[in-house]
């Protein structure tokens, strides 16, 4: 627990700023832009697997093995391995996932002791599912949550997903946005009920059938942003039991146009690198809204050099702290004393404030217009992200070795944190759960 000395003299731990700098520094020179956050405002993100690799829904997109649903659950001793490498990786405060196939198939006690680990040794972990048993059991999520410290989740839902009841072979986005708004009110009801935290993510696998959908997908998200603050788009990779075909030349700014289609406004799409551009886009927008009045505000606009400079200056000074595991109290004083050691930053931020609110002057009257006549705003983050994995024929090439080299998505295996392309594109994953063992072991 960080004490208040604690959070006045190091806000940021000095062993998050040497990991993050040193991660920055490995980087090669053409990828040290303005643009790069990759050991800057994160070190990287890292997951688990075997932790439990089958999975009760039979996706068309699928980056598990054919030996998947004849695994047995890793013992609890090898997944505490694999979190303390990722702990020693990323360092503290690391965003590690708790994925593998279905994770929610294990004992809610079981995967609550991982969670409490992973907190316990200073990760900060996200739980990866498509949620099914949440919807059957909601105690069980519940109980993640008020039991062990469960504050984050992500739940994967879209029309790959063979085996849902809501599912048809040509069903669309918008005809599974019912079940969405299942999983919207869960995360409300479980925020009310256990009285805690708890941050939501989307992710949505992209193929050919609903690459045009992403716009009705987009929509339902700003309808829901209290329950979720993060979607991610990910373009079927012709990995493990896939049937999908990868959409051919597809390329991020593809699926990114289809963003902006559904919020309504182009985004510039390099506000932010991380890591290799080739491997996604990550834009944090602010979302102010009222009634049917929204406006969608970006940190760094193309072409307008103050805003990309304005946020370097400010991830270069305040990148790596973060409010989890802290107390209102201890996260007001890590945040004064981020600002007491820069106060030109602090007058920037006035300055640049009144220039962007000026900028979009017409937008923001009009939202606040309709919030004086229906007495009702919301102002909430969403960040957007587009994550290309990649197939095995790219992982050979001059690109795919250079995003492989900057990758920013590891996994611990055998004392290395590789590559999760690397782990799913090839036969890594076969050769550490092959089906005999798992007979075996079974």
């Amino acid at each position: 627990m960080t004490s208040w000395l604690e959070a006045l003299v190091y806000p940021i731990p000095a062993e998050r700023r040497r990991k993050s700098r040193e991660r920055f520094e490995a980087l090669p020179p053409t990828l040290r832009t303005q643009e790069q956050i990759l050991g800057v405002a994160h070190h990287s993100c890292g997951a688990t697997h075997g932790v439990m690799e089958r999975c009760d829904l039979a996706c068309t997109s699928c980056y598990l093995g054919d030996e998947a649903n004849a695994s047995r659950p890793l013992d609890a001793v090898e997944v505490y391995e694999q979190l303390d490498a990722l702990r020693d990786f990323l360092g503290p405060q690391g965003k590690a996932q708790i994925t593998s196939g279905e994770v929610t198939l294990l004992p809610r006690e079981v995967l609550g002791e991982y969670v409490r680990y992973a907190l316990q040794i200073g990760l900060d972990p996200m739980v990866m599912t498509h949620g099914r048993r949440f919807l059957e059991e909601p105690e069980y999520l519940r109980q993640l949550v008020e039991k062990d410290g469960l504050e984050k989740i992500s739940i994967h839902v879209d029309s790959t997903q063979r085996g849902r009841q809501e599912w048809s072979p040509n069903c669309t986005e918008a005809e599974l946005h019912p079940l969405r708004d299942h999983y919207a009110q869960l995360i409300r009801d479980t925020r009310k009920k256990s009285g805690r935290k708890l941050h939501a993510a989307h992710t949505v696998t992209v193929h050919q059938r609903n690459l045009d959908q992403i716009p009705d997908v987009m929509q339902w998200l700003l309808n829901n942003l209290d329950a979720f603050r993060m979607v991610s788009f990910q373009p079927v990779a012709e990995v493990g039991r896939t049937q999908d075909e990868a959409i051919e030349d597809l390329t991020l700014d593809d699926v990114w146009t289809k963003v902006c289609q559904g919020l309504g406004t182009k985004i510039n799409r390099d506000a932010m690198h991380f890591g290799h551009p080739e491997c996604h886009i990550v834009t944090p927008l602010v979302v102010a809204r009222s009634g049917e009045k929204i406006i969608v505000l970006e940190t760094a606009r193309a072409g307008k050099e103050w805003d990309r400079a304005y946020l370097g200056r400010l991830l270069r000074h305040i990148g790596g702290y973060t409010v989890r595991g802290k107390s209102r109290a201890l996260n007001v004083m890590g945040i004064l004393s981020l600002t007491l050691r820069n106060p030109l930053l602090l007058a920037e931020t006035f300055v640049y404030g009144l220039y962007r609110a000026w900028g979009n002057r017409r937008e923001l009257a009009e939202v606040l217009f309709e919030a004086v006549k229906k007495m009702q705003l919301s102002i909430r983050p969403l960040a957007v992200v587009v994550h290309k994995f990649m197939s095995p024929s790219e992982l050979e090439t001059p690109i795919g070795q250079e995003r492989l080299a900057s990758c920013t998505f590891r996994v611990p295996v055998d004392g290395r944190m590789i590559s999760m392309c690397e782990m799913n594109a090839t036969e890594l994953r076969s050769k550490l759960y092959p089906r005999e063992r798992m007979r075996k072991a079974g």
